[in-house]
C-alpha cells in the first residue's frame, strides 16, 4: 500500500464517518426509529457500515507512516470500534440474541458475506511486542510447558495384540494374494504370446493393429487439448484455482511492502520522537525568557490598573482561569476575572440547612412530577413509553471532534513537499509552544502569587500600624455534627492479599514452574475455516418442522464464520485496547460445542492476536498441585493477581462442566470441585479495567448444575459442527496443506458424505489418509477420492443430530429464555393471565 493509497483510504473513511453522524442523529424526529423492529434494522445498518470504515481505518493505520497523522487516525479507530460494539451490544439488548441476519442490509448494500469479516487491529501486537518478548524468554528459561488446549486426537487410535495381529494378518493374506494373481497372469500372458508366435502373421492383422494404435493415440491427444483448452477457458473466466509464481505471488509482494513500510515507519516515529525533544529545547531557550517577562509585566500591569481603580490590590486569579490557553491579563483592563456561571463555587451550608434545602427540593420535585397515569388527576405522558431511545454514546463525540479536525488539518493540506510523509515541523512548533507557554505560566505564577501575597500584606501592616490593635476574637468551637462520621458509611472488607510479602517476578516464576503460566502456539484468524452457507435459513430450525408451525424457534442458529466474529467483537476487540474499553462489561465467556469443533482454535486466536498472557487452571493440569483448600485459594489468587498485572491475559478453563457437576466420574481424579468456590468469588471481582478474561470450553454443557454453571458466564457460545460450504472448505485445504492438488478430488461428495463431522474430525481424516509413506507414492499414483472415503467411513459411528444436545442446552440459557418470552405472542400471554385465580395474583411464592 503506497502513500497516497493510505491517504485516499482515510479521506473516504472519514466521508463515510461523516454521513453516518447525520444518519445517527436525524434533524427531523419523524425519521428516527420508534419500535423494537425498525430500531433493529437501523442499528443493524449502522452496524454493517460501521465495520466497512473499520476496515478502511485499521489498513490505513497499518501502513501509514506519517507519525502525526497515525495519532489522530488511532483516536478515530478506537473511537469506531467503541461505537460499533455500542450498537453490537444494543442490538443484543434489543433482540436477545448474540447472533444477528444481516442478510438483506449486505443485499440492499451490494456486499458480500465476507464483508462482515472484523478486522483485527495490527497495533494490537505491536504495541505489547517487546513486553510479550521478554515474558517469552523467561518462559524459555525456565522451560515452560506448551498450553494443552483439549484433548488432540492421535493420527491412528492404539491398538490392543489382538487387533494388531489381525491386521497383520489380513495385510498377509492380501499379500500371498496378490502375488498369487500376479503369478497366473503372467502364465496366462505367456501362453497367449506363445499362442501367437504359432500362427503366421497377415498382412490385414498388422494394418487392423496399426489403425488401432492411431485410434487409441489420436483420442488421447484430442483428450489432452480438450482439457487443455479447458483449463485456458476456466482461468480467463477467474473461474479456477491456479497456483500462484512464487517470484510474482501478489499476496507475498504485499507482504514485504508492509515489512518494508513497518521499518520506514519505526524510522519516522524516532525522527519525531527526537524532534518534539529538540523543539521543545530550542523554544525554552530562546523564547522562554521573553514569555517570562512578557507575564510579568502584563500581570504587575493589571493588579496596578486594579489597585488604581479600586484602592486595594485583586485577589489571585483562581486557577482554572488562568489556566486556560486563551487566558491574558491584557485583556482585563484592570477588572477581577470571574468564572462561568455554572462553574461559581456554591456556598457551603450547615448540616441542618442542607438537610432541609433537600427536603424542600425533594417536595418540589413531587410537585412538579407527572401523576401516574393510573391514579386521579394524573396525565398521559407525552411521550410514548415503547418509542427506543438511543444512548447518549461519548464515542460519537471523540469521531465528530477527530473527523473535524482532519478536514481542518489534513484534508486540504498540501504535501507535495512531502512526499516521504515525514512529520510537519511547523504542527511541532506550535504544539511544543503551547506546551512551554503552559509550563512557563505554571511557574511564573508561582512566583507572581507569591508576589501579590507579600505586597498585600505590606499594605495591611503599614494599616494596622496606623489603626488600634483589635481585640482577637476568640475562636468558636463548632459543635461538631455527631453524624458526621457516621455518614461516610461503613468501609467494605477489602479482600486480603494472601502474597503481599512477595514480589511479582517470584509470583510469575512460581506460575511457570508449577506448569500453570503456559506457552501457546501461534494461530492467525484467517487459519480458522469459515464460509457461509447462503442456502440455509437461519433464524428458524428446519430440522424440528412440527415446532416450526406452532411456534418460532428461539434461536438463531449460527455458522463459524458468525461464532468468529462475535467471539472477536466480545474478547479481542475490547481487551486488546490499552484504555479499556467498557462496554458491555463481558469478563467471561464459555465456548460449547463438540469436540474438534474449533473451540481450541478460537482461544488460540484471542492469545496470538491479543499477545495474552495464558494462565491453565483447568483441574487436570493442576492435579497434584496447591493440595488443599487454603493451596486452592492461594493458587487463584496468584492466578488472577498476576494476570491483573499482565494484561491483557486469560485464563483458561477446559471441560468447565466438570468443576459444576453433581457427580464427577470415578474415573476422575483431579478433583475438579475444589476450585468452584474460590473461581466464582474471583470471578465476580473482575473488571474491565483489569483487562482479563476468563474463557471456558466444554463439550458436555449439559452434564453440569445449570443453577451454579450458568450465571457465572457473562456469555455463553455456541460453536456448530460445519455446514456444507465449511466442509468443503475444510476438505480442500486439509488436502492442500499436504501439498496435495484437490483439482481430480469430488469436493462435493466428501462433504456430503462427511455431514456430522467436525472440523476436527475432517483433518484428522485427512492425516489419516495421507501419511507419509503415501505421499512419497503421490508422483507415481495421485489422491483419489476413494481414499479419503474410506477414513471417513472407517472413523466411529456418527449421527447428523448429534449436536441436538448442545441446542436443547443453548435454548435454556438464560438469554434464549428472554427471547422465547420476546417471541411469544401477546395472545398467549392474556390467555395465561385468564386462566389465573383471581386470588392469587398478589400472592409470593414462600
Amino acid at each position: 500500500m503506497s502513500n497516497a493509497t493510505c491517504n485516499t483510504s482515510w479521506s473516504s473513511a472519514n466521508k463515510d464517518l461523516a454521513t453516518l453522524l447525520e444518519y445517527e442523529s436525524p434533524k427531523d424526529p419523524t425519521i428516527a426509529p420508534k419500535d423494537r423492529e425498525t430500531s433493529v434494522q437501523h442499528l443493524s445498518l449502522l452496524y454493517v457500515r460501521y465495520i466497512q470504515i473499520l476496515r478502511k481505518l485499521e489498513s490505513a493505520y497499518d501502513q501509514m507512516v506519517h507519525p502525526q497523522k497515525r495519532r489522530l487516525l488511532r483516536e478515530v479507530l478506537i473511537a469506531t470500534i467503541g461505537r460499533l460494539l455500542e450498537i453490537k451490544h444494543k442490538m443484543v439488548e434489543l433482540e436477545l440474541t448474540d447472533f444477528h441476519n444481516f442478510d438483506d442490509v449486505l443485499l440492499d448494500l451490494k456486499l458480500t458475506p465476507d464483508d462482515l469479516r472484523i478486522p483485527i487491529p495490527h497495533f494490537y501486537v505491536e504495541e505489547r511486542e517487546k513486553t510479550h518478548k521478554e515474558l517469552r524468554l523467561l518462559m524459555d528459561s525456565l522451560n515452560a510447558k506448551p498450553v494443552n488446549f483439549g484433548e488432540d486426537l492421535p493420527a491412528f487410535p492404539p491398538l490392543t495384540v489382538s487387533e494388531a495381529i489381525r491386521v497383520i494378518q489380513i495385510n498377509e493374506r492380501a499379500r500371498q494374494g496378490r502375488m498369487r494373481a500376479k503369478y497366473m497372469r503372467d502364465i496366462k500372458l505367456q501362453a497367449q504370446r506363445e499362442k501367437e508366435l504359432d500362427h503366421n502373421e497377415e498382412e490385414m492383422e498388422v494394418n487392423s493393429a496399426a489403425v488401432q494404435i492411431q485410434r487409441i493415440y489420436r483420442g488421447y491427444k484430442a483428450r489432452e487439448q480438450f482439457k487443455k483448452l479447458l483449463q485456458e477457458e476456466l482461468r480467463f473466466l477467474d473461474m479456477t484455482l491456479t497456483t500462484p509464481d512464487p517470484k510474482h505471488n501478489p499476496v507475498t509482494e504485499a507482504e514485504a511492502n508492509r515489512d518494508r513500510r513497518k521499518i520506514v515507519q519505526n524510522q519516522h516515529e524516532d525522527e519525531y520522537q527526537q524532534a518534539l525533544v529538540n523543539t521543545k529545547e530550542k523554544i525554552l531557550k530562546v523564547e522562554g525568557p521573553d514569555m517570562k517577562e512578557s507575564l510579568q509585566d502584563s500581570f504587575r500591569q493589571w493588579y496596578m490598573e486594579y489597585k488604581r481603580k479600586n484602592n486595594k490590590f485583586p485577589d489571585f486569579p483562581p486557577e482554572k482561569i488562568w489556566q486556560e490557553p486563551a487566558f491574558n491579563f491584557d485583556a482585563l483592563q484592570g477588572e477581577m476575572p470571574v468564572l462561568p456561571t455554572d462553574e461559581k463555587a456554591q456556598p457551603q451550608e450547615t448540616g441542618r440547612k442542607k438537610s432541609a434545602g433537600k427536603k424542600e427540593d425533594k417536595k418540589k420535585d413531587a410537585k412538579k412530577a407527572p401523576a401516574k397515569p393510573g391514579k386521579k388527576g394524573g396525565k398521559e405522558p407525552d411521550e410514548d413509553p415503547n418509542q427506543f431511545k438511543f444512548d447518549n454514546s461519548e464515542f460519537l463525540t471523540t469521531i465528530t471532534k477527530e473527523t473535524n479536525l482532519y478536514e481542518e488539518a489534513w484534508a486540504k493540506k498540501d504535501e507535495r513537499d512531502n512526499l516521504v510523509q515525514k512529520h510537519d515541523q511547523d504542527i511541532v512548533k506550535n504544539d511544543k509552544r503551547r506546551e512551554v507557554q503552559t509550563e512557563v505560566k505554571a511557574q511564573v505564577m508561582e512566583i507572581l502569587k507569591e508576589e501579590l501575597q507579600n505586597l498585600r500584606m505590606a499594605v495591611d501592616r503599614e494599616k494596622g500600624g496606623k489603626g488600634k490593635k483589635g481585640k482577637k476574637g476568640k475562636k468558636g468551637k463548632g459543635k461538631k455534627g455527631k453524624k458526621g462520621g457516621k455518614g461516610k458509611g461503613k468501609k467494605g472488607k477489602k479482600d486480603k492479599d494472601l502474597t503481599a510479602n512477595r514480589t511479582m517476578e517470584s509470583l510469575v516464576e512460581e506460575l511457570i514452574k508449577e506448569g500453570i503460566l503456559q506457552k501457546y502456539p501461534i494461530t492467525n484468524a484467517r487459519e480458522f475455516i469459515t464460509e457461509t452457507n447462503v442456502a440455509v435459513p437461519t433464524v428458524l430450525d428446519p430440522k424440528d418442522k412440527e415446532k416450526e408451525k406452532t411456534a418460532p424457534s428461539p434461536i438463531v442458529y449460527p455458522n463459524l464464520a458468525d461464532v468468529l466474529r462475535v467471539f472477536t467483537e466480545y474478547s479481542v476487540l475490547p481487551l486488546g485496547i490499552l484504555d479499556a474499553l467498557s462496554v458491555g462489561n463481558i469478563s467471561s465467556v464459555l465456548l460449547c460445542g463438540l469436540k474438534g469443533s474449533g473451540k481450541t482454535h478460537l482461544l488460540r486466536t484471542l492469545a496470538t492476536h491479543l499477545s495474552a498472557t495464558v494462565f491453565n487452571i483447568t483441574p487436570s493440569n493442576t492435579v497434584g498441585h496447591y493440595t488443599g483448600k487454603s493451596a486452592t485459594t492461594r493458587m487463584l489468587h496468584m492466578v488472577f493477581k498476576v494476570a491483573r498485572a499482565h494484561p491483557p491475559a486469560i485464563i483458561y478453563l477446559d471441560n468447565a462442566e466438570t468443576i459444576f457437576m453433581k457427580k464427577v466420574p470415578k474415573d476422575d481424579t483431579s478433583d475438579p470441585k475444589r476450585i468452584k468456590k474460590d473461581l466464582t468469588k474471583f470471578m465476580k471481582g473482575l473488571k474491565p479495567v483489569d483487562r482479563v478474561m476468563v474463557v471456558g470450553c466444554s463439550s458436555k454443557p449439559w452434564d453440569a448444575e445449570q443453577k451454579a454453571f450458568l450465571p457465572i458466564w457473562a456469555k455463553i457460545l455456541p460453536v456448530p459442527c460445519p455446514s456444507y460450504a465449511e466442509r468443503w472448505k475444510s476438505w480442500q485445504t486439509f488436502v492442500r496443506e499436504k501439498g496435495v492438488a484437490t483439482e481430480d478430488l469430488n469436493l462435493g461428495m466428501l462433504a456430503r458424505i462427511s455431514q456430522g463431522l467436525t472440523v476436527g474430525q475432517i483433518r484428522l481424516a485427512v492425516d489419516r489418509a495421507l501419511t507419509a509413506r503415501r505421499l512419497k507414492l503421490i508422483r507415481h499414483r495421485p489422491l483419489a477420492t476413494p481414499e479419503l472415503l474410506e477414513q471417513v467411513l472407517d472413523m466411529m459411528p456418527f449421527s447428523k443430530d448429534e449436536d441436538k444436545p448442545l441446542w436443547d442446552f443453548y435454548e435454556k440459557t438464560p438469554m434464549m429464555k428472554k427471547r422465547t418470552v420476546l417471541l411469544t405472542p401477546a395472545e398467549d400471554d392474556g390467555k395465561k393471565k385468564d386462566k389465573k385465580k383471581p386470588g392469587t395474583a398478589g400472592k409470593k411464592k414462600k
